[in-house]
């Protein structure tokens, strides 16, 4: 565009490279009142639909006093007024002039070159959306749709090509790579992405991540990266999150990221402030994630704020396992990479699959077999009766499998892994619609798999039970007391209380049980998690119930979590917990 091709509304004008408007006085002849040394004008008006709401952007051009063009900017609808975009994007050379009315004028004249502008219509989130009558999975690089997404997320796009031949020989990775109990969940959470909006809309949306967890050299992040690829080029210097970001930037993110899969990189190891702030962070992001709902917030006119949670799924990688209890321990499933679980050769031939673009083209025509099984000649209603269907038939199947095996899942577990048998049964559904294997074939893959993650689930079903307040506490006061840490005096032979030799005595025990005084154990428990870096939030009263209400402990006949237990010749209330339970608990997770 030249600066003769923009119209001028009147009295605006041009001269010498600068606007201006044309004033003039009584009797007098017109003359030339500069505005600026540039000429500013509205390129385009971007639509920007982000998932949640919609806002107007618009993208600005210019040319400098000698009349060279300048560089497009977009600029947001709130701060086009102020015109501080001038400065902070084309430096301070571009000086406007003063008096309280040059701001309006400016402003009047650049809406007036709109009428020149196109209109555009942006995307800021990818995933499934109904356009114009039709479902569309949106990605940038669509060539129908304008998808942008920010910073590093950008590097999101599917690879359109429809070499079939290529595409097939990157649908055996669940078996290469690294040990199927790794490959074939991720590869299942990957195919279960782009079904998360209806599964939503049937009440199954998934509510966990996965953890890919390993020491330095395991090459976590390489094989996140090959994961994540189904669905753009991704590398470990090129993963979409990271754990150096702030969890309110993460999670806005995962807003954006509608039905695909991403990638939060490098929990690891840190100290002071900074270990407290990871831990934060994936405190918060494990309840972003498990929960799905929104932080209710209001604007600067105390109006309610847009909520935004995670669409999309995730793998988080890190070298350990967070300490953020049981209930964040439950947010999510861990895949164990040891340092010589990955086949080097398989992984650089994928790795090269994926740069070609075969992975992302394979999600591609996966989103398009979904789009046309069952979103076309189907209603929406109808998709998501079928999917609501199959989880139940899938809960009541993985029940009786675990039955079988003798695990028995809690809820939240089982519907995570009724999640991973959907996404791995639907990529099945997906090689058998493509002839990549024989009917016969998939049975003997989902009987598998369904090994795979009920073994998986009684491990994590372990772990997330040794993070429970209750089975913690006991864990911790039995390595103290067996380490002489704390004492433990006899209670036939215990006199005046707590004067008693050891210093740090804590209770009593007979043969039968263990009489503590709830406050001392309470502090002595959470001292030693402090002291390993730790927590232990649960308050004394707070644990004293958890133990009744799980029969580790004994109340009296009014419900009191603690008993009147004679020590010496005083009767003191203590808390009472059979030695047997507390041993029994001890040994199932052992």
């Amino acid at each position: 565009m030249e600066i003769n091709d923009l119209s001028f509304p009147a009295p605006y004008a041009v001269e010498d490279g600068s606007l201006g408007y044309m004033k003039s006085e009584k009797g007098g002849e017109p003359y030339f009142v500069k505005l600026c040394n540039f000429v500013p004008f509205i390129a385009s008006q971007l639509i920007v639909d982000d998932g949640a709401e919609t806002k107007v952007r618009v993208e600005i051009g210019g040319f400098d006093f000698r009349g060279r063009p300048l560089q497009t900017i977009t600029v947001p609808d709130e701060k086009f007024n102020s015109l501080d975009w001038v400065r902070n994007n084309w430096g301070y050379e571009f000086n406007l002039e003063t008096g309280q009315t040059v701001k309006d004028r400016i402003r009047y004249f650049l809406q007036a070159t709109a009428v020149q502008a196109d209109k555009k219509k942006v995307y800021a989130a990818t995933g499934w959306k109904r356009i114009n009558g039709q479902w569309e999975f949106l990605m940038p690089g669509d060539e129908t749709h304008t998808v942008c997404l920010e910073g590093r997320c950008s590097v999101y796009g599917f690879h359109r090509d429809a070499n079939l031949d290529a595409v097939i020989k990157s649908l055996s990775l669940p078996y290469a790579v690294a040990p199927r109990n790794v490959m074939m969940p991720l590869v299942a959470f990957a195919f279960l992405s782009p079904l998360n909006s209806f599964l939503k809309k049937a009440q199954y949306e998934p509510k966990t991540v996965l953890m890919l967890c390993g020491k330095t050299g395991s090459k976590k992040s390489t094989l996140a990266a090959l994961i994540c690829s189904f669905f753009g080029r991704f590398s470990t210097t090129e993963l979409p999150l990271s754990f150096r970001d702030t969890a309110n930037s993460i999670i806005r993110q995962s807003f954006a990221l509608k039905d695909v899969l991403t990638v939060i990189d490098d929990y690891h190891p840190s100290i002071g402030k900074d270990a407290a702030q990871m831990n934060a962070s994936a405190q918060m992001i494990f309840r972003a994630y498990g929960n799905r709902v929104g932080r209710g917030r209001l604007n600067a006119n105390s109006e309610p704020m847009t909520d935004r949670y995670p669409q999309g799924n995730a793998i988080i990688t890190a070298e350990f396992l967070p300490e953020v209890g049981e209930s964040g321990t439950a947010r999510f499933i861990t895949l164990e990479l040891g340092r010589d679980d990955v086949n080097n050769d398989e992984l650089s031939h994928y790795q090269q699959l994926a740069a070609d673009g075969v992975l992302s083209s394979c999600m591609f025509q996966y989103t398009e077999w979904i789009k046309e099984t069952f979103l076309k000649d189907q209603t929406e209603d109808a998709f998501v009766k079928h999917l609501a269907d199959f989880c139940r038939e899938c809960r009541t199947e993985l029940t009786e499998k675990g039955n079988h095996n003798r695990i028995k899942l809690r809820d939240r577990l089982l519907d995570d892994m009724v999640s991973l048998h959907v996404g791995f049964s639907f990529f099945c559904d997906f090689l058998l619609a493509k002839n990549c294997i024989m009917p016969e074939a998939k049975p003997a893959m989902l009987e598998e798999f369904d090994d795979v993650i009920l073994a998986l689930a009684a491990k994590q079903q372990s772990q997330t039970e040794q993070e429970q307040p209750t089975h913690k506490f006991l864990r911790k006061l039995k390595s103290l007391i067996d380490s002489g840490a704390v004492g433990i005096a006899k209670k036939e032979v215990s006199e005046d209380y707590p004067t008693l030799d050891p210093p740090r005595l804590v209770g009593y025990e007979d043969g039968v049980c263990y009489y503590l005084d709830k406050t001392l154990a309470h502090r002595a428990v959470k001292k030693l998690c402090d002291d390993q870096g730790e927590g232990f939030a649960v308050s004394e009263n707070g644990l004293a119930k958890a133990l009744l209400s799980e029969g580790i402990s004994e109340g009296d006949n009014e419900g009191n979590t603690t008993k009147i237990v004679k020590i010496g010749r005083k009767s003191r209330r203590l808390l009472v917990i059979p030695k047997d339970r507390l041993l029994k608990v001890i040994e199932n997770e052992s």
